[in-house]
């Protein structure tokens, strides 16, 4: 488990610098609306994505381990078949949507064909990945993950350079680096696709009313990641949504996180509940504890960096997002606490809290920022945006303590998120007018505050680290 996310985080972390790296270059190439339309046709491809998967991947995790043999066999042919049916007719849904929702006389509109394609290769590869982290293939995707990013962005800036500086090249650099990924992911073979599922009836709505329960939070995600945009591409226009968008992508940076530890936390949280027993909780309590502490770590790091990042990277019509940074990476933090407090809801096959959580952190985001937007812009959406994850990792940790309670340090926790508290809001700010200088100046201090996180968090842990650095012998 500890093995898996590492990987993933690593991963994560070396795809974030390839976007940073051609920062410089992107941004001047197209410049800021570019961005926001890229913003607004993700919307509409990862809703379209969401609701076809009907949280399918996510009950594919949990009943492919509550079996044996044929049984999970049977458990995989039944949610690829559901998905990549409702994946194609979601990615047709997804083009018209597109065509009739932008005016025929935008020259927008005809990017209808890759809001289409993209759901598709969305929904695909989240099918894929999930294959691979149950057979804990995590150097696999980590793989595909990399080359996809990597080619994906190199193919944007030769577009972008050599044929035409707009979302068009963006979006087909994005779509050849899924299709790459998947090659490398690898799909279940024509003919296991065809066969029909051994699953009774009762086994089958198993898997779809956890899959139903859990897919409530996707369009709840979407509303509360889309709604910003929306209202700001209403009231103040689409280049403001290109600058927002772009400090979200380095705000956001934290999510890489989140991704690599849900890659690895659920399916092997879920084998370690089937075959642990009573030591389960209290295992899992203590690595949830601990990733925690990642979260808090990560929401400090891209707090301090992000601001000058946007300084040093981007073309000064971007530099007025660089102050949304840390209000965007505190609604990742939460979002990743959501996704922890998760686990309990999780492993009982129980995820109705979830769904009514989410759809009321959905709906105060979309009546705060109603309200907001139109007078303090920008800023109040971020506001708005790390609020509602507050409470919908605040609810999701409450009700999933009643179902499954695990003995979690509080103590500890809190005291870990005073201290990351505290530094953030003095790492935040920029150190010098030099971005980079700034960045050196912040490094240590940040350096010696996540050592103190772990200290807090996982003294073991860092006594070993302690240990191994003062004698490289016991490696």
């Amino acid at each position: 488990m500890v093995k898996g996310v590492g990987v993933m985080v690593t991963t994560g972390v070396i795809a974030r610098l390839f976007s940073l790296v051609s920062a410089p270059i992107l941004t001047r190439l197209v410049g800021p609306s570019p961005y926001g339309i890229l913003a607004l046709i993700g919307t509409v491809s990862s809703l379209a994505a969401s609701v076809a998967l009907v949280g399918i991947d996510l009950a594919y995790a949990r009943y492919f381990f509550a079996g044996r043999g044929d049984h999970s066999s049977a458990v995989e042919s039944f949610c690829w078949r559901f998905a990549l049916g409702l994946g194609l007719l979601f990615s047709m849904t997804a083009g018209i949507g597109w065509w009739r929702l932008i005016p025929s006389a935008s020259v927008h509109r005809d990017l209808a064909l890759m809001a289409g394609l993209t759901t598709m290769a969305a929904v695909t590869s989240v099918m894929a990945t999930t294959r691979q982290r149950i057979r804990g293939a995590y150097a696999r995707i980590a793989m595909a993950t990399l080359a996809g990013t990597g080619v994906g962005i190199l193919v944007s800036l030769l577009l972008a350079r050599f044929w035409r500086p707009d979302s068009w090249a963006m979006l087909s650099g994005t779509l050849v680096g899924s299709i790459l990924s998947l090659g490398i992911l690898g799909l279940p073979r024509g003919q296991f696709l065809l066969q029909k599922s051994t699953l009774d009836s009762r086994e089958r709505r198993g898997l779809l009313g956890l899959g139903l329960a859990s897919m409530a939070t996707a369009p709840m995600f979407w509303v509360i990641n889309s709604a910003d945009r929306w209202f700001l591409g209403l009231w103040v226009g689409a280049g403001a949504v290109g600058v927002y968008a772009f400090s979200a992508s380095l705000g956001l940076s934290g999510m890489m996180i989140n991704s690599a530890i849900t890659t690895a936390w659920f399916p092997e949280v879920s084998r370690e509940f089937e075959h642990s027993g009573e030591c389960a909780p209290r295992n899992i309590a203590r690595l949830w504890a601990r990733l925690a502490g990642l979260h808090m770590v990560t929401w400090l790091a891209v707090t301090a960096a992000g601001g000058d990042l946007v300084r040093w990277l981007a073309d000064s019509r971007f530099h007025g997002g660089a102050n949304l940074i840390p209000w965007i990476a505190g609604g990742v933090f939460f979002s990743g606490l959501a996704d922890l407090a998760n686990t309990g809801l999780f492993l009982k096959k129980d995820l109705k809290p979830t769904a009514l959580w989410w759809a009321a952190g959905a709906t105060f985001n979309v009546a705060a920022n109603s309200l907001v937007i139109r007078s303090f812009g920008p800023m109040g959406a971020v506001i708005v945006n790390c609020l509602t994850f507050a409470l919908i990792a605040g609810g999701m940790i409450w009700s999933a303590q009643s179902r499954l309670y695990l003995p979690l340090p509080w103590g500890r926790l809190g005291v870990a998120a005073l201290v990351a508290l505290v530094a953030g809001n003095f790492l935040a700010l920029p150190w010098s007018e030099s971005a980079w200088r700034s960045l050196l100046l912040k490094f240590p201090v940040g350096i010696l505050t996540g050592g103190l996180l772990g200290w807090v968090l996982a003294p073991d842990w860092m006594r070993r680290i302690f240990l191994i650095q003062r004698s490289p012998s016991l490696v």
